[in-house]
């Protein structure tokens, strides 16, 4: 690893991209941060949650809806639904050899609605109206349709994410995701930037970061909570 990369807004993601870079996204209360909710679900919050803070969360993410909670050392209030804990798995790109590619389109607002279908057949994450607002995306389409896709989603100081990883089961072994995901790279460090990216524990796509040599960063807990309804 480079000792001139600064690693240390990789330990705070979202509470870093929230109130810096991405700041026009963001929506507060207190001491927590959330994106707008067409834009992402992700929350900024401290590790250690007071019973204020987790009443700014709700009213944040209002009554019966839900919010995240990354790396909490407060347990969720008993009253709230704990709906799934994902172990999220952290990995950094600055061995990642970018490559671009003129088989890929940068996709638009227009794109939106394949691009939501996409995600939603393969399931890669949240992709919401808005996000393709948070950076560039790129598609690969073949007879019109759109068979894969990755792009950009949290800012931080010296470092972009790739986010939205996906190909079209029609698609598959054809060596779309490593080549978009390559090519998005390009785009990073075309900014003067560097890739990260985050996936889940159990996603297979793992082996695939890592021979394109994605340094693993950390794993820590995602938990998806639901706020009480009001009374």
């Amino acid at each position: 690893m480079s000792d001139s990369l600064d690693y240390r807004s990789l330990g705070d993601p979202f509470n870093v991209a929230l109130n810096g870079l991405q700041s026009e996204f963001a929506r507060s209360r207190g001491r927590i941060t959330s994106f707008t909710p067409d834009v992402s679900v992700f929350y900024g919050h401290p590790r250690v949650m007071t019973d204020t803070d987790w009443a700014d969360m709700a009213a944040l993410a209002g009554p019966g809806r839900t919010a995240s909670v990354r790396d909490c050392q407060t347990p969720v209030p008993a009253h709230w639904d704990s709906l799934d804990t994902i172990d999220l798995v952290q990995y950094s790109g600055e061995n990642v050899v970018p490559e671009a590619s003129d088989d890929f389109t940068v996709l638009g607002v227009e794109d939106v609605p394949e691009m939501t279908a996409l995600v939603e057949l393969t399931k890669p994450g949240p992709f919401l109206p808005r996000t393709i607002e948070m950076g560039t995306y790129l598609g690969y389409r073949e007879g019109g349709r759109l068979l894969a896709m990755a792009g950009q989603r949290l800012h931080l100081p010296g470092w972009v994410e790739i986010s939205a990883v996906c190909t079209h089961p029609d698609a598959r072994g054809r060596g779309l995701a490593r080549r978009l995901v390559a090519a998005v790279a390009q785009v990073i460090v075309d900014g003067g930037e560097t890739p990260f990216l985050h996936t889940s524990g159990d996603n297979p796509a793992r082996r695939l970061y890592e021979r394109m040599g994605f340094v693993l960063r950390s794993n820590v807990t995602l938990e998806i909570v639901r706020v009480p309804q009001e009374a």
